[in-house]
C-alpha cells in the first residue's frame, strides 16, 4: 500500500480522524505550554490561599464577592524617588538579583519611595510584603528605615520600623506578615486582631512607602534595597485554581502533557524495539530459540504487572526513567507474539526462500526482508501500546509511586487525593487530569484501531 493510498483510507475513518484531533491538540498543548501559563508549575508556589477555586468562579453570583489575590515585584528602579539632598544613585547585581545603592551626602537626610498600585479586590485574608536592605557605608550617626501603607482614602498605616542603625551591616530582610503579632502590635491590634482587614478593606489605589532617614551628624552613607515583594493571596486564581501549596493547576495540567507525551512515547517505543526483535528472532529462527523465547514472553504474560510495578518502583526510587524503563520491560509482549506469527509466515514466502537460496545469513534476512513487511503491525502495536503506559505512569503516581520532581497528570491526582480535594469536591483540580488522560489515551486507541485495520494484513485478507 502507498503512502497516499494510507492517506485516504485513514480519511475516511471518523474514529482514526477524531483521535488524530484529540492527538494535535494535547501536543499544541505541550508545546506551547510555556505559552499557556506563565507560571512554573513545581516553582511559583503560595499564589493565592490553599485550593483557591478558578478565577472565572466569580461570574457566578455566589462567588462574585470572592476574594481575588494580588502579587508583584517591586524593582529599585520602579520606585518613584522624592528627596531633598543630592543622592547618587547606581545599581549592582548579586546572583541575579539588581540592588539600588544610594549615596548620601553627610548630614542630615531622608529619602522617601513610593509605589502606587491598584488593589483588585475588597477585604483581604491576609498580606504579606518582603524587602532586602543593606547599608555598606555608614561613617558616623544613624540612619533608620520605615515601611507604611496608605489606602485609598488616605490613612496610612505604619507597620515596620527598622532599628537604629550606628554602623554598617550586610544585606538583611525586612517582612511584614499581617499574621505576626509585631505588625498587629504596630497598628495597636490585639491577638486576635487582624491587620488584613483593616489595611486593605477596600479596592482602589494603594500606595507603599519607603522612607529612609539619617541624623544630622552622620557622615557619608550608602543604602543597598533589592526588589521588594508584596503579595495578597486570593481565593480565586487563574483558570483552574492553585493545589494545597498555592501552585498553579493550569501549568501543572499543560506541563503534564509533555511528560504524558513522553512518558508514553518512550516506553511505547523501547517495549516495541525488544517485542519486534524477539518476535522477528522467535518466528525465523525457531527450533529451540523459538521455544525459549516464547516461555519467556508466556512468564512475562502471567505476572500481575500492577504489584510488580509498584514493587520495582518502591525498589529503584521514584525516578520518570526507572518507570519508563519499568513499563517498557513488561510491555512488550503482545508485540512479540503479534511479529512472531507474521513472521511464521513470511519466512515461507518466495522472497525469502530466494534469498536463502542466494546464501544470505539469517540477520541479512530478518533486518532486509522480515522487518519492512512487520513494520505496519509493529507501528500499529507503538500506536496501541502508549495509552497503557499513560495509564500505568498515571497508576503508579497516583499511588504514591510518581517522580515527585514531575508535574505529572498522575501527580496532580495523587496531591489532590493527599490533601483533602475529594473530601472538599474540589472537582477542578480532581477533573481536569482524568478527562485529559482519559481523552489522551482514546486518542492514541482511535488511532491504533485504525492502523490496525488500515495496516494488518489479515483484516485485509477478510
Amino acid at each position: 500500500m502507498d503512502f497516499r493510498s494510507f492517506v485516504q483510507q485513514f480519511r475516511r475513518s471518523r474514529s482514526g480522524m477524531v483521535g488524530l484531533g484529540i492527538l494535535v491538540v494535547f501536543v499544541l498543548m505541550a508545546l506551547f505550554a510555556p505559552l499557556l501559563t506563565s507560571y512554573d508549575p513545581l516553582k511559583d508556589m503560595n499564589l493565592a490561599n490553599r485550593m483557591a477555586m478558578p478565577a472565572w468562579f466569580r461570574l457566578f453570583p455566589k462567588y462574585r464577592d470572592a476574594l481575588q489575590g494580588s502579587a508583584f515585584n517591586v524593582s529599585p528602579n520602579e520606585w518613584e524617588r522624592s528627596t531633598d539632598v543630592e543622592v547618587e544613585a547606581s545599581t549592582w547585581h548579586e546572583e541575579d538579583v539588581e540592588y539600588l545603592r544610594l549615596e548620601l551626602p553627610p548630614g542630615e537626610a531622608e529619602v522617601l519611595f513610593t509605589y502606587a498600585f491598584d488593589y483588585p479586590s475588597n477585604t483581604a485574608s491576609v498580606f504579606e510584603i518582603a524587602l532586602h536592605y543593606g547599608i555598606p557605608q555608614l561613617e558616623a550617626g544613624s540612619t533608620t528605615l520605615a515601611f507604611s501603607i496608605v489606602d485609598p482614602n488616605g490613612t496610612e498605616y505604619n507597620l515596620w520600623q527598622s532599628q537604629t542603625h550606628r554602623s554598617p551591616m550586610e544585606i538583611r530582610k525586612f517582612a511584614v506578615d499581617s499574621r505576626d503579632m509585631r505588625v498587629k502590635t504596630a497598628l495597636g491590634l490585639g491577638p486576635f486582631g487582624d491587620p488584613a482587614k483593616h489595611v486593605f478593606t477596600t479596592e482602589g489605589k494603594y500606595t507603599l512607602r519607603l522612607r529612609v532617614a539619617k541624623t544630622e551628624d552622620s557622615g557619608a552613607t550608602s543604602i543597598d534595597l533589592a526588589p521588594l515583594s508584596f503579595r495578597v493571596p486570593g481565593e480565586v486564581h487563574g483558570v483552574l485554581g492553585v493545589d494545597h501549596l498555592g501552585c498553579d493547576l493550569w501549568s501543572q495540567l499543560a506541563y503534564g502533557t509533555r511528560f504524558a507525551l513522553l512518558i508514553g512515547l518512550s516506553a511505547a517505543f523501547i517495549s516495541v524495539i525488544v517485542g519486534t526483535t524477539i518476535g522477528i528472532v522467535s518466528g525465523y529462527v525457531g527450533g529451540l530459540v523459538d521455544e525459549l523465547l516464547m516461555r519467556a514472553t508466556d512468564i512475562m504474560l502471567s505476572v500481575p504487572l500492577l504489584p510488580i510495578l509498584i514493587i520495582l518502583a518502591a525498589f529503584f526510587g521514584k525516578n520518570i526513567w526507572t518507570t519508563v524503563l519499568l513499563i517498557a520491560i513488561f510491555s512488550w509482549m503482545s508485540t512479540a507474539r503479534l511479529v512472531r506469527s507474521q513472521t511464521l509466515s513470511l519466512r515461507e514466502q518466495t522472497f525469502v526462500e530466494a534469498a536463502r537460496a542466494a546464501g544470505a545469513s539469517k540477520t541479512y534476512i530478518m533486518w532486509r526482508h522480515i522487518l519492512p513487511n512487520v513494520l505496519p503491525l509493529v507501528f500499529a502495536s507503538l500506536v496501541l501500546l502508549i495509552p497503557s503506559a499513560i495509564l500505568f505512569e498515571s497508576t503508579l503516581s497516583f499511588l504514591g509511586f510518581g517522580d515527585p520532581s514531575t508535574p505529572t497528570w498522575g501527580n496532580m491526582l495523587q496531591s489532590a487525593q493527599s490533601f483533602g480535594a475529594f473530601t472538599r469536591l474540589a472537582w477542578w483540580w480532581i477533573l481536569p487530569p482524568g478527562i485529559a488522560i482519559t481523552l489522551l489515551a482514546l486518542a492514541f486507541v482511535l488511532i491504533g484501531n485504525t492502523l490496525n485495520e488500515i495496516l494488518d494484513p489479515r483484516r485485509q485478507e477478510r
